[in-house]
């Protein structure tokens, strides 16, 4: 999330009419993440959470909200998704989709309170995930696939100002995405897609809600367990006590196949490159003012790919557990 578009308090008012509220007594922009804009609403008693999609299609935004109702209904923890007063699921507004959701009550924590017992929580939730899954008819391929990441490498490489630490990273880079070419399969449904720890909000040592789900889509469950175990277990390098407390939490709830532990030492290393790639891209990008936008350090995600070129699969594998 960031603040891209400025909304004036008529094109708020104008939302929350087309939503069935009064116009907001009071709306704060919500400048964590890069991708979309967003609001946290107050009308009256009652909170809401306004976001913007920047640069989605209509079919994007329809998935998304498939998915939300879906796990709503299966009494997963993800915020309410608001209809609009004509039904829809979202209302066009200053040219892009525009959701509301329910307040979502619970903490972020850092990275530092991610300890095992946390990561373990991770793990039944994602695990849950995947279980339910069977049941979705929905269907998305990641829109963050090997060719969308081999166009923003190409757009980078093609750059004029990098400096020495970019310049010395693109052979590492575009060696992983050669590789990526060569993506192993395995089982598959639907994933998160972006499971990091500012995604995740929390009561107590309760998970609360899962957030942001822009991202889902149809993909091996080893991509989104990749995901989370880099976001989750790794500081400076990979944490085992609480990867395996991850994975623990992940068997408790679904079965983990052979296919799967196989195919995730490449996936590991491919979501590492696609996060690499796209925080270094939003860094060469036009830039917003700080206090609108959150940047992340592109550097964290390449060395979680480093760390991983050096366990190799067989380590990687150790890492998680009988």
């Amino acid at each position: 999330m960031a603040l891209h578009t400025v909304l004036t308090q008529g094109q708020l008012a104008d939302a929350t009419r087309r939503f069935g509220l009064p116009p907001p007594d009071r709306a704060d922009p919500e400048p964590r993440g890069r991708s979309n804009t967003s609001y946290h609403l107050q009308v009256g008693a009652d909170r809401w959470f306004l976001r913007l999609a920047e640069g989605k299609t209509g079919a994007e935004v329809a998935f998304e909200a498939e998915v939300l109702r879906f796990l709503f209904a299966a009494h997963f923890p993800v915020p309410r998704l608001v209809l609009a007063a004509d039904g829809r699921p979202w209302i066009d507004l200053v040219g892009r989709p525009a959701m509301l959701f329910d307040h979502a009550s619970g903490e972020a924590i850092g990275r530092a309170e991610a300890g095992p017992d946390r990561c373990r929580r991770v793990g039944e939730q994602l695990g849950r995930l995947h279980e339910l899954s069977a049941a979705f008819s929905g269907e998305r391929e990641n829109p963050y696939g090997p060719a969308t990441v081999a166009g923003w490498l190409s757009a980078i490489g093609d750059g004029h100002r990098l400096d020495a630490e970019v310049r010395e990273a693109l052979p590492l880079l575009r060696e992983e995405l050669a590789a990526a070419g060569r993506l192993p399969g395995a089982p598959r449904g639907l994933c998160h897609g972006d499971l990091f720890i500012d995604n995740v909000l929390w009561l107590g040592d309760r998970v609360s809600y899962l957030l942001d789900w822009e991202m889902a889509c149809t993909a091996p469950f080893a991509y989104d367990l990749a995901i989370a175990i880099d976001a989750w277990c790794f500081t400076d390098h990979h944490q085992p006590a609480r990867v395996r407390a991850l994975m623990d939490g992940y068997r408790s709830k679904r079965r983990l196949d052979a296919e799967t532990v196989q195919a995730l030492p490449a996936w590991a290393r491919w979501a590492a490159l696609r996060f690499a790639v796209s925080r270094l891209r939003a860094a060469l990008g036009p830039a917003l003012p700080a206090e609108r936008m959150v940047r992340k350090d592109w550097r964290r995600y390449r060395d979680r790919l480093l760390a991983l070129r050096t366990l190799g699969p067989d380590g990687y594998r150790a890492l998680l557990g009988p």
